[in-house]
């Protein structure tokens, strides 16, 4: 397990991030379930070329890959914001660790939530992807769920209570095959510093 904290924007961030086998994460996938909730409850559902029920299985998606690097940002919400204002800056600081981290271990990102290159995607007017090198999914709407991974591979727990949370947290992962686990840990601080 690795454990990093650092400042950004004068805010404080937590790190956490673990290498797991994508045959033990695939245990953690209950594609039907998952998407069956983003049907029925998400405003995005069916308007992208990333949401289901236009994302792959994750099984899919990591089948040319041995292993996963999850990780987990998460940092206290104030008593004067929500989660609402600290989730969106949360989920770009991720990005912006996962995209190089994507390029330096030669793997394939999941990122958080859903793709937002474009404000409108050509989807809805059937048409190409205007980033279609881009395209990436995201862990749930590929059927895992989040919130067991969490606790299981990284001992953290997401709080889903809008009126509870002292903090926020945002998931995601890059996919690989082979790369020591201290190469791994070096990788990260060197990206962290330069985010």
């Amino acid at each position: 397990m690795i454990s990093l904290n650092f400042n950004k924007d004068n805010n404080k961030i937590n790190l956490k991030a673990n290498v797991c086998s994508n045959d033990i994460l695939k245990n953690y996938m209950d594609f039907d379930y998952f998407t069956g909730l983003c049907k029925d409850g998400c405003p995005h559902y069916n308007l992208s070329y990333t949401c289901p029920p236009n994302s792959p299985k994750f099984t899919d998606y990591t089948k040319d890959y041995d292993y996963s690097l999850v990780i987990a940002m998460y940092m206290e919400i104030d008593k004067d914001q929500t989660i609402n204002d600290i989730h969106p800056y949360l989920r770009r600081v991720l990005s912006n660790l996962l995209i190089p981290l994507e390029k330096e271990i030669n793997g394939l990102l999941t990122d958080g939530g859903r793709c937002r290159y474009c404000e409108s995607c050509t989807y809805i007017d059937n048409l190409p992807c205007r980033y279609p090198d881009k395209i990436r999914f995201s862990m749930e709407a590929m059927g895992i769920d989040l919130d067991k991974v969490c606790k299981d591979i990284l001992n953290h727990s997401i709080v889903w209570d809008n009126n509870k949370n002292s903090y926020c947290t945002v998931l995601g992962s890059v996919n690989f095959n082979d790369l020591p686990d201290d190469k791994i840990e070096k990788i990260l601080l060197s990206l962290v510093n330069s985010i």
